[in-house]
């Protein structure tokens, strides 16, 4: 499993914002609490990037630390959850031009596209499935 570590996002292009998350505060099923921000839907990749805090992400005693299936978990279960949420019973993602999702963990809000050195960033790719959410190891995401 891959998790990639990241001091924050550079400017992509083709993005727009949706209107205020419904989710509001969850519990994960690792037991960690996260509060979801507004969904960013990123029409030049054709995926929708789901962003979470979890304030305790960084903390040594975190439920996350040093278990990355733990994280993988959790952001698997957000993406499969969550787009339910958002779509409704509006029909799949993938069938409104949807590929995949990003999802992404924060120890703090950043403003999306914006650097900020001091946030820690856990994320991770997915692509639709008839499934749901699969992790998605194409190399053109790294």
């Amino acid at each position: 499993m891959r998790l990639a570590l990241l001091a924050g996002l550079v400017g992509c292009t083709g993005l727009a914002m949706a209107g205020p998350s419904s989710a509001g505060q969850l519990v994960l099923p690792s037991g960690a609490s996260a509060l979801a921000l507004e969904p960013v839907w990123d029409e030049d990749l054709s995926v929708i990037r789901l962003r979470y805090i979890v304030e305790r992400l960084r903390e040594p005693a975190s439920l996350y630390a040093g278990n990355a299936d733990m994280v993988f978990e959790d952001m698997l279960w957000l993406c499969e959850t969550q787009l339910r949420t958002l779509f409704g019973t509006e029909g799949e993602p993938q069938d409104q031009g949807w590929d995949g999702a990003v999802i992404t963990l924060m120890d703090r809000e950043v403003e999306f596209g914006v650097m900020d050195s001091a946030a820690l960033q856990l994320f991770e790719w997915f692509s639709f499935t008839m499934d749901g959410c699969e992790i998605d190891l194409d190399d053109y995401h790294d």
